[in-house]
């Protein structure tokens, strides 16, 4: 069975997230993700409720 999303999801976050449909109150970001066979799959990134995102620094 050929996989068509995969879901990203913060962990130990203060809500537990949705990673099995559409309903999740993070409002998680959906991309598309061309195949090497010419279709596409989709990269789910949901969101941490927590704040971390403002505490993490880049390189």
């Amino acid at each position: 069975m050929e996989v068509t999303s995969i879901h990203v999801s913060p962990v130990n976050d203060l809500v537990e997230h949705n990673t099995t449909g559409d309903d999740c109150p993070c409002g998680p970001t959906t991309e598309p993700v061309p195949r090497p066979d010419g279709s596409i799959g989709w990269l789910i990134t949901h969101h941490s409720l927590d704040g971390r995102e403002q505490h993490e620094s880049n390189p």
